[in-house]
């Protein structure tokens, strides 16, 4: 009997250590910047599950587009002197989570761009840093994937919304970052491939003198081709920096951007609030001494 008792004792501290335990590990599926002061030395906690050791995992990210839809759209055409430097745009996606990570970007001695999703919980606290700095501010208008388990979170475009809705969704989008000079999508591999669904979006846009880059997030898009068309100001992105998260496949991504842009006079990268992006754009500025960073507006037209 008293054997028995024991064993039902122990049963008891064992629930009872397990329940605290799952409590102690709950989570929240988004972000919060309750608690949290914007000059910690380490990244938040990405609502993604198990990042490799040392890499963010930036919420909402699509996957990496493939290299070989490169071709299908050029960029700006742009007649080269050689005897001129080239220039090169670095925009910093994705702006408004890792806060430490976004001031050490912002605090480079280097002419980034910066662009803000619209609802992330520290894009006003950076937004802030980002206008003392000088910086070149975009609105990251979050967009529909085509793979509905990438949710591009709040304020996100789908193409099943009523347009009225739509317009009402993304002038709520524009006017969360009232310092921003341009746009361009966050996900958008679904929505960007949508012409009329463009049309609408960058009827506003224009019409808020806001130029637009689109991110190129699929071979199919028709933000580039639709802003055209409508006379705005408009590039797209040529590089992405860190679809591998690693400081040396990054600092070779800057030498592919270098390379482009010393044929084509001038190339725009997109790069992420990643560790080893931050850690590469230190170690491997000297790598960008051939070419001139310029704020991202001026490589629109």
């Amino acid at each position: 009997m008293r054997i028995k008792m024991l064993f039902l004792h122990s049963l008891r501290i064992m629930s009872v250590l397990l329940a605290s335990t799952l409590l102690a590990g709950c989570w929240s599926p988004w972000p919060s910047s309750k608690g949290v002061d914007i000059s910690d030395t380490s990244p938040e906690t990405s609502v993604a599950s198990n990042p490799s050791p040392g890499q963010e995992t930036i919420i909402f990210e699509e996957p990496a587009v493939s290299q070989p839809e490169e071709i299908h759209h050029p960029a700006q055409t742009v007649i080269h002197d050689p005897k001129k430097i080239p220039r090169v745009a670095i925009i910093i996606d994705d702006m408004g989570y890792h806060p430490a990570i976004g001031r050490g970007l912002l605090n480079l001695d280097l002419e980034l761009s910066f662009a803000f999703l619209p609802h992330a919980p520290f894009s006003g606290q950076l937004n802030d840093l980002a206008v003392q700095k000088g910086r070149d501010i975009l609105v990251h208008i979050p967009m529909e994937a085509q793979a509905s388990k990438w949710d591009p979170g709040p304020g996100a475009l789908y193409l099943k919304t009523p347009p009225e809705k739509q317009l009402k969704i993304l002038q709520e989008d524009l006017a969360a970052i009232p310092n921003a000079i341009g746009t361009n999508n966050h996900m958008g591999s679904k929505f960007t491939a949508n012409r009329p669904a463009m049309h609408r979006v960058l009827a506003e846009i224009k019409k808020q003198g806001l130029f637009f880059i689109d991110s190129y997030t699929t071979g199919k898009t028709k933000g580039l081709d639709e802003a055209k068309k409508m006379g705005m100001k408009t590039n797209r992105r040529d590089i992405f920096l860190d679809n591998d998260q690693n400081r040396k496949k990054i600092c070779r991504q800057l030498g592919k951007l270098i390379s482009k842009a010393q044929k084509n006079g001038q190339a725009i990268a997109i790069g992420h609030p990643y560790r080893a992006t931050l850690d590469a754009l230190r170690s491997c500025g000297d790598k960008l001494q051939s070419v001139e960073i310029v704020p991202v507006h001026l490589l629109v037209k």
